[in-house]
């Protein structure tokens, strides 16, 4: 079957949640949290906070997805014991940690904002006909089928030639002299497209008619290759309904792409080469 192809992001991007509050009263109100359940050492830990710990225990499989509001929230607590006694170690003003911090904030930055753009982007059908129609234009509808003998040396490649031209049988030669996994199967590969093999590979068999083998050794990043193409056939592409979320995977993509894009071309970037090592 074949699949579309999906474009690589430029970069990655890390998706990190922090499941203890680290409640901070200046910066977060009662009213976006909700009411306290539990108080540590002065420190409240919201009705939200447990249910924001709750959802992500039950998506990341978390006892089985079997946490009870009890057990999440004495969790919850040991959780902010242990902030507070890291906080009074100072290790928030430890610059590692700092700069750990730091990272991790800029992370769930990029996530959410990598999220809300996504969550604005809304696709047409035509849209996603028009993606449908360009990658069947560039999928390879041709698929063969191929049996071959791998061995070491080019002399060895060119005596089975000579044996295979005096009509000895491909797959019996190949299941006594192939080194490659498929001998046992008379060096049958089944079906393939031309993109599934190495070019060297590829070509030489797109070169043969079918029933037909190689009258020269084929030479690869493996080894030596007698190669018989047996047959070949057309496929259709996937209907476009099977394909529809892929496609708008796709789009998005690219669109996230290109929005990235646009931001490096609207901002100064300075790229210090004599900084960069070797």
């Amino acid at each position: 079957m074949h699949s579309f192809k999906l474009i690589p992001l430029a970069a990655a991007l890390a998706f990190t949640l922090s499941a203890c509050s680290g409640n901070d009263p200046e910066t977060t109100t009662d009213a976006t949290r909700g009411e306290p359940v539990a108080m540590v050492n002065d420190s409240p830990i919201y009705d939200s906070d447990l249910a924001d710990f709750l959802s992500l225990s039950r998506m990341s499989g978390h006892h089985g997805g079997m946490q009870t509001p009890d057990m999440a929230l004495e969790e919850l607590i040991n959780m902010e014991l242990l902030r507070q006694a890291a906080l009074r170690a100072g290790l928030d003003k430890d610059p590692r940690m700092v700069r750990q911090m730091e990272r991790m904030r800029t992370n769930l930055l990029i996530n959410t904002q990598v999220e809300n753009f996504l969550d604005d982007l809304n696709f047409t059908e035509a849209d996603l006909r028009a993606e449908y129609d360009r990658q069947v234009a560039d999928m390879d509808t041709l698929e063969l089928r191929a049996r071959h003998i791998l061995v070491a040396t080019q002399e060895e490649a060119a005596a089975l030639i000579t044996r295979l031209e005096a009509g000895e049988e491909f797959p019996a030669l190949a299941r006594e002299y192939s080194e490659d996994g498929s001998a046992s199967a008379g060096g049958d590969l089944g079906w393939f497209s031309a993109d599934m093999m190495v070019p060297d590979f590829s070509d030489a068999v797109l070169a043969l008619e079918n029933g037909r083998f190689t009258h020269e050794p084929v030479e690869t990043e493996f080894g030596w290759h007698v190669i018989l193409r047996e047959d070949s056939r057309d496929i259709e592409p996937p209907p476009f309904a099977e394909v529809q979320e892929q496609l708008e995977q796709i789009l998005a993509r690219r669109a996230l792409q290109d929005y990235v894009e646009r931001l490096r071309q609207e901002a100064r970037v300075e790229v210090r080469e004599d900084r960069l090592s070797p």
